[in-house]
């Protein structure tokens, strides 16, 4: 059950942005920054205290999400490394030389597919769901304490409208590193026409 927390008031690093875009330029709708803009300030903030935990066992969070991927399938705790690509979306460069360090550790191993014997299967070892039975609990801990400004009313709120931003993101395109359709370059910036 959750404690109660005093209420958290007070300005952040956006108030004083949206204020220097309303002097500086008061007929632009800076609205979007809001959302956005903190979107990625709190991002940056939750990447750092996740880092700090998983560190302590020797981890990431990409080989995290790698291990918890592996063990919430359940039992034989095998993807192809195509199944664990799409689960974590990480890209398959940054996928493949995880999978080189978690296999190094001892955590994973790669087993034959029985389906296609020219290709392989990523399968969790028994050190590895002993590690994550070890730091499970310590994650949930660190998660719920990043939480705690917010109530659990709040909590619940806020999921509710980042699942909706979320749907609306994964309906355009399921894997957020897709590729665009074709990248620009500083050197290609066109100017509107005054």
């Amino acid at each position: 059950m959750q404690q109660s927390q005093p209420p958290i008031s007070g300005r952040d690093h956006v108030d004083e942005v949206l204020e220097m875009w309303a002097r500086e330029a008061p007929g632009l709708d800076t609205s979007p920054v809001a959302v956005v803009a903190r979107l990625g300030r709190v991002r940056a903030y939750v990447d750092r205290e996740l880092d700090e935990v998983f560190g302590r066992f020797g981890l990431t969070r990409q080989s995290w999400d790698v291990l918890a991927c592996l063990r919430r399938v359940g039992e034989p705790y095998r993807l192809t490394p195509t199944e664990i690509n799409q689960a974590v979306m990480r890209t398959s460069g940054a996928i493949t030389h995880t999978l080189h360090g978690l296999e190094y550790a001892g955590l994973i191993s790669r087993v034959p597919n029985p389906e296609d014997g020219r290709s392989m299967h990523v399968q969790l070892t028994e050190a590895g769901r002993e590690l994550l039975t070890r730091v499970g609990p310590e994650h949930m801990a660190n998660e719920r304490r990043m939480l705690a400004p917010l109530t659990a009313d709040e909590q619940a709120t806020l999921a509710g409208l980042l699942r909706k931003l979320l749907v609306g993101f994964e309906s355009r395109s399921p894997m957020p590193h897709a590729p665009p359709a074709k990248r620009r370059r500083y050197a290609n910036i066109r100017l509107p026409p005054d």
